[in-house]
């Protein structure tokens, strides 16, 4: 995923799952906003670490841009479950 027009951003929502492979295992995850947006976490080490973090309300920090798909996507730098 390349990012284009990536912009800072600090967001605060709850962690959901976003999509799974042929085995049921989750493999993405999406960050859900209190003004109902979704953001798709991107797929780096600290993106990665938010998993293990479903259901809990975390505040992210990192680029926001869109990938392939057209989706809002947040390439997690850092997080604070709160």
């Amino acid at each position: 995923m390349a990012p284009k027009k990536a912009k800072p951003a600090t967001l605060t929502g709850i962690i959901i799952p976003a999509d799974w492979n042929e085995r049921h295992e989750l493999i993405a995850a999406a960050l859900a906003t209190a003004d109902e947006k979704e953001y798709r976490i991107g797929s780096n080490r600290k993106g990665k670490e938010l998993l293990n973090l479903l259901h809990r309300q975390v505040e992210v920090t990192g680029p926001l841009a869109k990938d392939e798909n057209g989706r809002e996507t947040v390439t997690v730098r850092s997080y604070i479950v709160k």
